[in-house]
């Protein structure tokens, strides 16, 4: 796994190993950031279940002020965190959180942070892309300009108050599924 474009064009990233880990594909990776654009220049990108931290890493290297990277599998964390050192991405760019990311949607919607593109890849199985969305979308404040979803099946009911679906694309048997939020919906 490279970083594919940018200022950290070409350098190796550590994946993890297990059952809890699931690189998004450089096809993906790639067609994802095209589709972003300059949006990603000078954003404050929140990649939830970041894993390896391939896409934040990626939206860093792209020109995003800072990146932060949510994630609770241990092993995970330490591919993670090795990726970060060999990037030579410091402190102040990239923030590690350590833990749930429910617990971490919780504490954004409770607080005041803003992030222009919030990233999220959970896990395929079960209902956790359907959960994020509604987290988001639930929101009684404006926490994110973009809400990018990578899942494996169709979700229903995609639409809700908060957000407005703006495109799905298809690789195989990964999803990626960006929508708007309220004060971009017109843009």
């Amino acid at each position: 796994m490279r970083v594919i474009a940018g200022k950290y064009k070409g350098r190796t990233l550590r994946c993890g190993r297990g059952p809890f880990f699931r690189p998004t594909a450089q096809i993906v990776k790639g067609s994802l950031f095209d589709t972003l654009g300059d949006e990603v220049t000078g954003a404050r990108f929140l990649d939830l279940f970041a894993g390896s931290g391939a896409i934040g890493i990626e939206a860093l290297s792209r020109g995003a002020e800072l990146a932060v990277f949510v994630e609770q599998e241990r092993k995970i964390l330490k591919a993670l965190r090795t990726n970060l050192q060999r990037c030579r991405i410091s402190d102040e760019q990239a923030v590690v959180a350590g833990y749930d990311v429910f617990r971490y949607i919780d504490r954004l919607l409770a607080g005041d942070e803003y992030f222009d593109i919030i990233f999220a890849d959970p896990p395929y199985a079960g209902k956790t892309a359907g959960r994020v969305i509604a987290a988001i979308a639930g929101a009684k404040r404006e926490v994110c300009r973009r809400l990018v979803v990578e899942h494996g099946e169709a979700l229903p009911a995609l639409e809700a108050d908060g957000l407005e679906l703006d495109k799905t694309k298809r690789f195989g048997q990964t999803i990626i599924t960006y929508f708007k939020t309220g004060a971009s919906s017109g843009t």
